[in-house]
């Protein structure tokens, strides 16, 4: 999670640590939160990564998610990002910006909440300033607004802003939405992590080694032939387990272990499974790699194969026991194994209570 405060045209750090260190109240809403712990009505607070701490919201926005890649033409390889943005009054903190990767907006309210979009860009670059977080961005507001376009958005609204969109809001009341970013496919970050996952360097570097010996590493990773599988297959494993984690945790941030459960379910206690297809099996050396709402469990013996009725049990909404599911594991496991298993899956939110 990431949590930054805000007051008008600028980052204010010792608010920031003042969240954190301020709880939310039981039953207080984060507009109530914001009034308790801000200096003013001017001040906000962003908070990103928010699906990863609240497995019911992970739920319901993995849905929004899935309509998106329903027709099966495109997936999201590089993720999404869940975040809010509560404020009381005022401007965006950094005036009328633009964004790398289309934003959608769900409106919470209670208040309602202005936007203007500039679909062309009517900017020169002497009223842009460069900005590392939002690209460029001009605090001249109001001169522009009336180039753009207009929106009011309502408790239960909803507006799509286009990447590469110039915008801005404004806070007409207290009010919290929900964003959803939807990243475009970063591929070298992609294939960079996965070829040093499939390398398998066998020590670190030096912090600040000579230059020779950066080159010498590369050289090493990328004509080693030691060991049984092609580094080109084994770098595509490691892209496929990538996209496999995404995909059994509906294309979010994996659960932080603070969401999850801390004790295991009783034998008989009613249990379902997060949403279908929240675990697959995937080939490993001697065994199978479960996936499981984005965490891997190494299970050296059965093929993937073997697991075939674990997964076809992901798609059944219907209840099921803690006993029934170990029963769909591999029966060529041991029985303390397959209990084991079963309880892994609990533990990282595969399964949950109804």
């Amino acid at each position: 999670m990431r949590l930054r405060a805000f007051r008008p045209g600028a980052f204010d750090y010792r608010l920031t640590k003042r969240f954190v260190d301020t709880p939310v109240a039981d039953e207080e809403s984060a507009v109530d939160w914001l009034a308790r712990t801000a200096d003013s009505d001017e001040e906000c607070l962003a908070v990103n990564d928010i699906s990863s701490w609240n497995l019911d919201l992970a739920t319901e926005v993995a849905r929004l998610v899935a309509e998106l890649i329903a027709d099966g033409t495109h997936e999201l390889p590089s993720g999404t990002d869940v975040y809010t943005f509560v404020a009381h009054s005022g401007w965006t903190p950094f005036g009328i910006h633009k964004d790398s990767e289309p934003s959608l907006i769900f409106h919470l309210g209670p208040s309602p909440k202005e936007v203007w979009v500039w679909h062309d860009n009517p900017f020169d670059a002497s009223a842009i300033t460069p900005n590392p977080s939002f690209g460029r961005i001009t605090f001249d507001v109001e001169e522009h607004l009336a180039s753009a376009e207009r929106h009011l958005l309502q408790p239960g609204d909803f507006l799509c802003i286009p990447q590469d969109t110039y915008h801005v809001f404004r806070n007409l009341g207290p009010s919290t939405f929900l964003g959803l970013t939807v990243y475009p496919v970063r591929a070298r970050p992609l294939i960079t992590e996965a070829l040093w996952r499939a390398a398998h360097p066998a020590e670190p570097l030096a912090a600040y080694p000579a230059a020779d010996q950066v080159t010498d590493r590369a050289r090493r990773i990328l004509t080693d032939d030691t060991a049984g599988t092609s580094l080109a297959d084994r770098v595509a494993h490691e892209i496929a387990l990538g996209q496999l984690r995404l995909r059994t945790n509906g294309y979010l941030s994996r659960p932080h272990q603070a969401a999850l459960p801390r004790t295991a379910p009783h034998p008989h206690a009613s249990l379902r499974w997060a949403r279908p297809g929240v675990v697959t099996a995937a080939p490993h050396h001697g065994g199978t790699t479960l996936v499981a709402r984005g965490r891997t469990l190494i299970v050296p013996g059965p093929d993937p194969t073997d697991f075939t009725d674990l997964e076809k049990a992901t798609a059944s909404d219907s209840p099921f026991t803690l006993d029934e599911l170990t029963a769909v594991l591999p029966k060529g496991l041991a029985p303390e194994r397959r209990e084991e298993i079963a309880l892994s899956l609990c533990g990282v939110g595969a399964v949950v209570a109804p």
